[in-house]
């Protein structure tokens, strides 16, 4: 038999190699990305020109593959065959049927022991597959076999297809997203007449912190002059959401897209708007915003970008990542990990100007060695870092340690804070400044995977304008419900005692909305009716918000 003759049979190999890399390098990414537009800076037009370069490249190897294999036997062609098409099945089915048992990939360490029976099904999935076709492998007659391989693979690859077409209507996959980054642009710029800054610690608990503070009455003392809130009721447990309703005072109850939501929030928020009218600068640090939404422009340091990817093959490395963390087989997901933040980090940066980040210690060295620079106009910051959210990675001296907890995240974040509000003393502008230090929402490391809820008590420290006073506290059953009036009558020059309605001692239901984590459908009501920290009263509402 010639060459010509032994290769004529590949064909199945070939649209095997296809449909398997097109549903690793192409779909799986894709599908992703339309599923969770909200989530990632690129579109589609950035993204699928890199995966079609993997997918072009593996597809073309593994069908070379299936040629060397059919050069060197057909039984041995068939048998890679075979173990080709388990791998595709299995693979199939364990990414678009079980993946949903998954845990979150929002930094936190996995304890792979706690999903037993995940790792239960991914074995009985690939035995069952494994005998059902090595079965119908001895059963059918061999060309028969190749046969229904290669026409499995064409209709699977036709139903992807069918599958993203849909998904990119359904989820606005072929509009292209707005050029635009976050930049650390005026970031240690403020104004001699007045400034309006919010440092926002992501994660940071206020029963957590309190107890920190009780036991070191140093922390008290970075805080003199504010006011802590440490009865406050945040408004959801996860940081996109919080954001938007910290800075709009808008609820997002699944009434429409969530990137229709927020252009309409920003349009419209009070806080904004008051801002603007009274003669503020805006300036907006941090990545969990939408930059492909109406009303980002107001904001100075958020400006036209190129958009690229800096680095295409670690992009597409992570890509692969977070594909096989969907569809690998269980006990290789660890390997899988993704860093929740890796595509941010690969996003090209405008030219001359550094993209703004979360990292604590980027903005604590910026706090320790950038000057302060002095604004015309009066300045609004709303500064976000990563405070005290998984993965702890730093000492009470902001040091990346192996030996970090939430505890010493705290301790960083309570470092980081000090270090800024000298920097604010220093410069002569702290006094002329209403400042309000506080988290997007709680935390309880214990209880992370008992429910969202869990996340209802964010600190809330403040001061405004020209004041001065030792560290207090109050216990007034407060929430973000509350927060455009404050501000208003913060930016009216009330001192913290007299920006909320609520005193100590008031009785008062405040409302939490939880959703699961990158999952806003559904989104549940609770009702907290007492202290903040007493999550054992919170009680369902029955109102659940869905996207119709």
């Amino acid at each position: 038999m010639n060459i010509r003759e032994k290769i004529g049979g590949i064909s199945s190999g070939v649209w095997l190699s296809i449909v398997t890399c097109f549903m690793f390098f192409l779909y799986a990414p894709l599908e992703l990305l339309f599923t969770n537009q909200d989530e990632f800076w690129f579109d589609a037009y950035t993204l699928t020109p890199i995966m079609f370069v993997v997918f072009a490249i593996m597809a073309v190897c593994c069908s070379f593959l299936f040629v060397v294999v059919r050069l060197w036997g057909h039984e041995k062609f068939r048998l890679v065959l075979l173990l080709f098409f388990i791998i595709f099945l299995c693979s199939y089915i364990q990414g678009n049927w079980l993946a949903g048992g998954l845990p979150a990939l929002d930094g936190t360490p996995i304890d792979w022991g706690l999903y037993t029976a995940e790792r239960i099904k991914s074995i009985v999935l690939w035995v069952a597959v494994l005998a059902i076709v090595v079965t119908a492998f001895i059963k059918l007659k061999k060309d028969n076999f190749e046969k229904i391989v290669k026409v499995i693979s064409i209709c699977m690859l036709l139903m992807f297809g069918v599958t993203l077409l849909t998904l990119a209507v359904e989820n606005r996959g072929f509009d292209k997203k707005p050029s635009l980054a976050v930049t650390s642009r005026e970031l240690f710029e403020v104004s001699e007449d007045r400034n309006f800054i919010i440092l926002l610690l992501d994660a940071v608990d206020a029963m957590r912190l309190e107890d920190l503070m009780q036991a070191d009455e140093a922390y008290c003392e970075i805080f003199e002059d504010f006011t802590f809130y440490d009865n406050m009721v945040g408004a959801y447990p996860f940081t996109k959401h919080s954001i938007s309703y910290i800075l709009t005072g808008h609820w997002f109850e699944n009434e429409m897209e969530y990137r229709d939501y927020e252009a309409e929030a920003y349009e419209t928020s009070p806080l904004l708007e008051m801002l603007k009218d009274t003669g503020y600068d805006l300036n907006l640090y941090s990545t969990e915003v939408l930059l492909d939404v109406d009303g980002k422009e107001q904001f100075d340091n958020i400006v036209p970008n190129e958009k690229g990817v800096s680095d295409k093959w670690a992009f597409a490395r992570w890509q692969m990542l977070m594909t096989g963390f969907k569809y690998a087989p269980f006990d290789l997901k660890k390997f899988s990990f993704v860093n929740p933040n890796a595509f941010r980090e690969l996003k090209i940066s405008p030219e001359g100007e550094p993209l703004y980040t979360l990292s604590n210690r980027d903005f604590y060295d910026s706090v320790l060695e950038e000057e302060i620079s002095r604004a015309e106009q009066k300045c609004f910051k709303f500064i976000h870092i990563d405070g005290a959210h998984v993965p702890y990675i730093y000492d009470e001296n902001v040091n990346e340690s192996a030996d970090a907890t939430y505890d010493t995240s705290l301790q960083a974040c309570m470092t980081i804070t000090k270090a800024y509000l000298e920097k604010l003393k220093d410069s002569g502008v702290y006094d002329n400044s209403v400042i309000i230090v506080m988290a997007d929402h709680g935390y309880n490391d214990e209880m992370h995977d008992k429910g969202g809820q869990m996340r209802q008590n964010p600190i809330f420290f403040v001061k405004g304008i020209q004041e001065k006073h030792d560290f207090q506290v109050s216990g007034a059953p407060v929430s973000f419900e509350d927060l455009q009036t404050a501000y208003k009558r913060l930016l009216d020059g009330m001192d913290s005692s007299r920006i909320f309605d609520w005193k100590e001692g008031d009785s008062r239901e405040r409302r939490f909305l939880v959703y699961e984590y990158k999952q806003e459908d559904p989104i549940i009501e609770f009702i907290q009716p007492g202290d903040a920290r007493d999550t054992d009263i919170m009680y369902e509402t029955g109102n659940v918000y869905t996207r119709e």
